[in-house]
């Protein structure tokens, strides 16, 4: 199993198209990206709150630094952290505020 291969094929079917820039100046880029939306839910017992955060491949943006932005659509948003790596390496995650 290709699991780099297999992960191509999920963002080209579930993701949406987000463009980054740098918040330091540098090249606007544009790829493809999982936007978490703001939730509840309760998870034994207690309430699990999530926020604004994007997934994508590692390779779509190279470096994203906290302040950098995100435009998804009509919507913008700024990093609020520098972008972490998943467990297996092959994405990465970033919270997200509304800006």
């Amino acid at each position: 199993m290709d699991f780099a291969a297999d992960l191509g094929l999920f963002y080209d079917e579930f993701a949406v198209a987000a463009t980054h820039t740098p918040n330091g100046g540098g090249a606007v880029t544009t790829g493809k990206v999982i936007l978490d939306e703001p939730g509840q839910v309760v998870f034994g017992g207690e309430i699990v709150a999530t926020e604004f955060s994007l997934r994508y491949p590692a390779a779509t943006f190279l470096s994203v630094k906290r302040g950098d932005a995100f435009a998804i659509g009509s919507r913008n948003f700024t990093a609020r952290e520098d972008a972490q790596p998943t467990l297996d390496g092959l994405e990465r995650m970033v919270p997200l505020a509304r800006a």
